[in-house]
């Protein structure tokens, strides 16, 4: 504890304090005081002993003036050698005004002085020697001593001399002691932490990894220690005379104008408070890096500055370029093979196209089977009865009716085919009784040669914008290959079931499903479940490709109870 009292190891942020208001305190305690003193006294006291007390009094005074701009230049500078010297110096002059006033209140009261005036004797030094006390909190050791040695002298003295009057003011006294003690020791635990919170601050402000800037205007008016290591700078003086210009490459990045852009910055962060942005700064050697930059508006003494803190991320930067160069190559072989997938999925239409082409044949040879047996049936009928010689005019007219209105059926069924693989360019209004009812028509014939039930089920009917004959290829593949399954398997009562239902189209069939281990792949180019008979495995994958791809919608498969069931589904969409 007395280790502690009798220790001038002081922080300089807590010196700094106490220099704050030391000239003032000093002019109080050495020039009014004994001013006031002397008034008082002169009337009873020696009056040469006075003079030579106030000048003696003056004299500290002046002591004290010098001590405290060398000790003010010495925290400035930093030099603790010189700091604690000096302090010492400070601390001495401060108990000898004290204990000359103390000699002047007691040699009063020597000399029969009335009580009244010894009481406000008594008040002008308590108070004035307490307000010059008050700049040692910082130090609250030499504060402590101060008091206890003045101010319980002065109660001692007031004992020593008796009396009633000065048995109360000694009570009063020590009350009084008592009080500045605890508020002197409340204050100095502020000043304590305040100075720790700055001395924290400082060494985190000094020691941040990240370099810390204060701008004034335009110009840099404070710096830690990273900016001076960042810039390549040897001193804060000398990176802070420097023109902020030179910190910078004459155009950033985009092509601005340095100095314009900064501008720019600094504007938007004082208007917004907080402003954050990626800059390129030039070291001293003329090297460019890149910072991430934060500016934040701040307020030191009234005065509207910006607290900037920034960190190098040059590496982080080539690290994005050399990602975007990388980004770059794979764009460019992702376009390549999409390239090629483009030409593939051509090269597999032509080929779609040329199995659909020969199914179209067969349906062709299926649509044209019975028109052309009864045009045969009608020639020969006339060729018998022309042989006979029994033909006759109404004869002939009726077969030649029949022969005509045969051949109309065989041109309006290639019509039909061609309407029906003629590629649309654009979507159509339409919908899927219209689509159902032309694929009927081509598919109809082939499915009675195979006594194929096909049925049509309506839940509820939605207008559609797509392109019509993509949906019909797709619709007549699928009744095609649910055609080949059944008459595979040879199933008794075989059906095809077309169900519309809103914007789905389900096509089912009774011929026992798709084997589960190979149904996710049903979908994939060149797989096929008929390979015994031909199958390309291209039709299903082409499906996929012009539902999902060119119509926006969906296409899928699974088994039902009696088959497969697969599920065309526009979404509601402009499809």
């Amino acid at each position: 504890m007395f280790r502690k009292i009798f220790n001038f190891d002081y922080n300089i942020q807590q010196i700094r304090i106490s220099l704050e208001n030391a000239l003032f305190s000093a002019f109080s305690a050495s020039i009014v005081v004994p001013s006031l003193l002397f008034y008082m006294t002169y009337d009873i006291l020696d009056v040469t002993l006075l003079m030579k007390w106030i000048s003696i009094q003056f004299s500290i005074f002046l002591g004290r003036v010098l001590v405290i701009q060398k000790l003010s230049s010495s925290v400035m500078l930093n030099n603790y050698n010189d700091v604690e010297a000096y302090f010492k110096i400070f601390i001495g002059l401060i108990f000898v005004t004290a204990l000359l006033n103390l000699y002047v209140i007691i040699l009063s009261m020597s000399y029969s002085l009335e009580a009244l005036k010894i009481f406000l004797l008594s008040i002008v030094v308590i108070t004035l020697s307490a307000g010059s006390a008050s700049t040692l909190l910082g130090v609250f050791n030499v504060y402590l001593l101060f008091v206890v040695l003045n101010m319980f002298s002065f109660i001692d003295a007031l004992l020593y001399f008796g009396g009633e009057d000065f048995y109360l003011f000694a009570f009063i006294l020590t009350i009084f002691t008592l009080l500045i003690l605890r508020t002197g020791y409340l204050q100095h635990t502020l000043i304590d932490k305040i100075s720790s919170l700055k001395e924290t601050f400082q060494t985190i402000y000094n020691t941040s990894a990240d370099s810390i800037i204060l701008i004034k205007d335009t110009r840099f008016k404070d710096c830690n220690q990273t900016t001076l290591a960042t810039f390549n700078f040897d001193s804060k003086e000398e990176l802070l005379k420097t023109h902020v210009s030179d910190f910078m490459p004459k155009y950033q990045a985009d092509g601005t104008l340095s100095t314009k852009k900064m501008l720019k910055m600094l504007k938007l962060a004082h208007k917004k408070g907080y402003h954050s942005f990626e800059w390129q700064y030039k070291k001293r050697d003329g090297e460019i890096f890149w910072v991430d930059f934060i500016l934040t508006r701040i307020y030191i003494d009234d005065e509207e500055l910006l607290h900037g803190t920034f960190r190098d991320i040059t590496k982080r930067k080539e690290r994005e370029k050399s990602k975007e160069e990388f980004q770059t190559l794979l764009e460019k072989r992702v376009e390549e093979e999409v390239e090629k997938n483009r030409n593939k999925d051509k090269a597999m239409m032509y080929q779609s196209r040329l199995a659909q082409m020969g199914e179209m044949i067969n349906m062709i040879a299926h649509q044209w089977r019975q028109p052309l047996s009864a045009i045969t049936a009608a020639t020969g009928t006339l060729s018998i009865r022309a042989s006979r010689g029994k033909i006759d005019a109404q004869t002939v007219i009726k077969l030649s009716e029949k022969i005509t209105e045969f051949s109309m059926h065989l041109s309006a069924t290639i019509e039909d085919f061609r309407n029906f693989f003629k590629s649309n360019t654009s979507k159509v209004e339409t919908d899927y009784q219209k689509i159902t009812k032309s694929v009927f028509s081509i598919i109809e014939s082939s499915l009675n040669t195979n006594h194929i039930n096909l049925e049509l089920e309506i839940v509820e009917l939605y207008k559609l914008h797509t392109y019509e004959n993509e949906i019909k290829q797709v619709l007549l593949n699928l009744i095609k290959n649910a055609e080949d399954v059944l008459v595979e398997k040879e199933i008794k009562n075989p059906t095809i079931t077309v169900k519309i239902d809103k914007y789905d189209l389900i096509v089912s069939d009774n011929g026992g499903g798709v084997d589960e281990a190979i149904l996710e792949r049903i979908f994939e180019p060149y797989f096929s479940t008929k390979l015994q008979k031909n199958g390309t495995g291209l039709g299903l994958y082409m499906s996929k490709l012009i539902v999902e791809d060119h119509c926006k919608g969906k296409i899928s498969v699974i088994n039902s109870k009696d088959g497969a069931s697969f599920k065309i589904s526009l979404g509601g969409r402009d499809a």
